[in-house]
């Protein structure tokens, strides 16, 4: 499940940093759409990944790493569901989509993305799994596959559970919009109960976990958190922090200063209510993640309904187009990595 950072998604939006953000001042001047160079993918692609002896980098071919990435970010019972879903085919090309827009996002640490959610997760394979399982037919199946829009590929960010509604990612991070990632009604995902959820955290607790991040330091009192706005949908937007000092952030920050000191199923998204009992405060919502893009909980469920991976992505990206793209060549520095036994 993709975290971005407060601020980071107007990097994103404009495409890799290789990539201008902006049309030439004589397109612009004339009115005309900017000539893009055609998308293409790299070869290869260059992630940090945890290992017992600490962390080390890997030069990947494109598709490994989108194999990595497919594993890890969809639920065990995807990848052994039989007949094969064809959710994966869908988390392939968002995955696909999602690192080659990104290429470079780690650039001034020498390599292109991490294997947190940071960016998206990425593993290796496990035992029992090898070219011939389900993740590896829909990578292969989808090969060259990902999501434009006006000529660029697209920031495919993605979710587990929008809890029925996506949210715009303007809403959620500021910066540029994208029109593609507006919010969207999902009925699909509506329909499913489990989307709920409840939290319940101390005051003492609250007030360590707020004082741990600059942005959200209230000092030595704290007394209580208030939604100070909405979007459309229901989600908090901004939050009121009330303590020694009155404070004002986005809802994600909180929601992430929050995770970091209580775990990722504490305050799951951003559609909640909040009340106090006494010395406790209670959080009930609906949803997890950020909510922008692809809901995976969604996608599920329209797999069930038998739509195709293409009517899937237009529903989640308005407005963009599903296109086989070129491979780049391979860099003449890139030897492949070795394979261990068993691999």
């Amino acid at each position: 499940m993709l975290c971005l950072s407060l601020g980071a998604f107007a990097w994103l939006v404009s495409g890799c940093a290789s990539r201008p953000a902006r049309p030439p001042a004589g397109d612009a001047a004339a009115g005309r759409r900017p000539a893009w160079p055609p998308p293409s993918l790299p070869a290869t692609i260059k992630v940090r990944v945890s290992a017992p002896g600490g962390p080390r980098v890997l030069t990947l071919p494109v598709d490994e790493y989108v194999l990595g990435a497919v594993r890890a970010e969809v639920l065990p019972s995807t990848l052994r569901a039989e007949p094969a879903s064809r959710a994966l085919d869908v988390q392939a090309i968002v995955s696909r989509t999602y690192a080659a827009a990104n290429l470079g996002r780690h650039a001034a640490d020498g390599y292109d993305l991490c294997d947190t959610t940071h960016c998206q997760v990425y593993r290796p394979a496990a035992a029992g799994e090898g070219p011939a399982d389900a993740a590896a037919r829909a990578v292969r199946a989808t090969r060259g596959r990902v999501l434009t829009f006006e000529g660029r590929v697209i920031q495919a960010l993605f979710h587990a559970d929008c809890g029925g509604r996506t949210a715009a990612a303007v809403s959620v991070w500021g910066g540029t919009d994208a029109s593609y990632l507006d919010s969207v009604e999902d009925v699909f995902c509506a329909r499913r109960p489990a989307s709920s959820w409840s939290f319940d955290a101390e005051e003492s607790g609250m007030r360590r976990a707020l004082n741990a991040d600059a942005r959200t330091r209230i000092g030595d009192r704290f007394r209580r958190v208030e939604i100070a706005s909405r979007d459309s949908a229901g989600r908090a937007l901004s939050v009121t922090l009330v303590g020694s000092k009155t404070i004002s952030v986005r809802a994600e920050v909180f929601r992430a200063v929050m995770t970091q000191a209580f775990g990722p199923r504490s305050i799951r998204s951003t559609w909640f209510e909040v009340v106090r009992d006494g010395t406790r405060l209670r959080f009930s919502g609906l949803g997890f993640g950020h909510g922008v893009g692809l809901c995976q909980h969604g996608t599920l469920r329209r797999v069930e309904a038998r739509q195709t991976p293409a009517e899937i992505l237009a529903h989640y990206f308005p407005g963009t187009r599903l296109q086989t793209v070129p491979t780049e060549p391979v860099r003449p520095d890139f030897a492949p990595r070795p394979v261990a036994p068993g691999q």
